[in-house]
């Protein structure tokens, strides 16, 4: 269906959205040569983890080419009518946004590139008793994946443009804190209080914004009268950590300890079926939420000592855990013994 975009704390130009500059820099070159053309954008593929605004930068496109967005949700669309009864109401050069489009099975990707391509599809005239081709309004469509290998070759070959979404610094999530902060609740947020939150946002923008709005709601329920910036507090960051059960030391949640408390308990490689089943996740949850940052290069000191590295890497036999995990599972156990921290979670390995 068509939506209307949720503009809580997402931009709605490329001007309030930070990051991404080399792609933000292109997709506003595209804007231009259809503002100038009026010819529909070619379609797009944005590629990248979970978390890094694929859809929020999909929907500003929209906003600044001045067209209607419409949405699907990839896990959702169990046929290729699901698709039709989109575009049959789309108009010229509207957007047509399929996030997670990886999980489109092979026949419906299959109408899809036929579509992409042509802006028409076969419909089975139960009247004529044949098949019968329809046009639709030239439109552009955007996908949105996280596993780009799922896709096959003739659907990659249609998106005229792939591009590719990176982490963002803790300076660029600090900026987009200050910005929701402004945007969303009218308010200068302290650079230490947007540090220390992008700090422990795994450098999604998903998980910043989520922060902010857990932090923002306690800081209004322990506030009476209005908030202000001096209300801002950090003990107040720290109340909503431990609410969320969310660690101080990386920002990870519960999940992601009992991923890596899984495999230090037996540090054999751990297949993703037996590891979902022993921390009771789907594997797709482990897969795209819990192991992109987990396999990335994190830092943190532990016992007067300095790690970097990935957390946990996959092998031919199975997930294996590093040091990295190690320490910060042992730093976890120190706020649980000392500071009450993570209470009636199993620690042990």
């Amino acid at each position: 269906m068509s939506t209307t975009i949720n503009t809580e704390f997402r931009p709605l130009t490329f001007a309030d959205y930070s990051g991404q500059e080399e792609s933000k820099t292109y997709l506003q070159l595209k804007v231009s040569a259809f503002k100038k053309t009026r010819q529909a954008a070619g379609h797009v593929l944005f590629l990248g983890p979970s978390g890094l605004g694929k859809t929020t930068i999909a929907t500003i496109f929209a906003n600044e080419l001045g067209v209607r967005f419409h949405q699907l949700m990839g896990t959702r669309i169990k046929s290729f009518q699901d698709i039709i009864n989109i575009v049959q109401n789309i108009k010229e050069n509207d957007i047509v946004f399929i996030d997670e489009i990886h999980a489109l099975n092979s026949r419906i990707q299959e109408e899809l590139y036929i579509l992409m391509e042509d802006f028409a599809y076969d419909h089975f005239s139960h009247h004529y008793g044949k098949s019968i081709r329809r046009t639709v309004p030239r439109f552009t469509l955007i996908g949105a994946t996280t596993h780009a290998g799922d896709l096959n070759a003739p659907l990659l070959a249609r998106f005229q443009d792939r591009i590719e979404l990176s982490p963002y610094s803790r300076a660029q999530l600090t900026e987009m804190i200050i910005k929701a902060g402004k945007r969303m609740y009218m308010i200068d947020i302290p650079v230490i209080i947007a540090d220390n939150l992008a700090r422990l946002s795994r450098r999604t923008a998903r998980h910043a914004y989520s922060l902010l709005k857990s932090y923002m709601e306690v800081v209004e329920a322990m506030t009476p009268g209005n908030v202000t910036a001096n209300d801002l507090a950090l003990d107040l960051l720290e109340k909503t950590l431990r609410m969320k059960r969310i660690d101080p030391i990386l920002g990870l949640d519960v999940a992601s300890r009992k991923y890596l408390v899984a495999i230090l308990r037996d540090p054999s490689p751990m297949g993703i079926k037996s590891l979902a089943t022993m921390i009771n996740e789907q594997e797709s949850t482990i897969s795209y939420m819990i192991e992109p940052f987990l396999f990335s290069d994190t830092t943190l000191s532990y016992n007067g000592q300095d790690f970097s590295g990935p957390m946990a890497r996959p092998t031919k036999k199975g997930r294996v855990v590093t040091e990295v995990a190690e320490a910060y599972i042992l730093a976890c156990q120190n706020l649980q013994k000392e500071s009450g921290w993570f209470n009636n979670e199993s620690l042990t390995f």
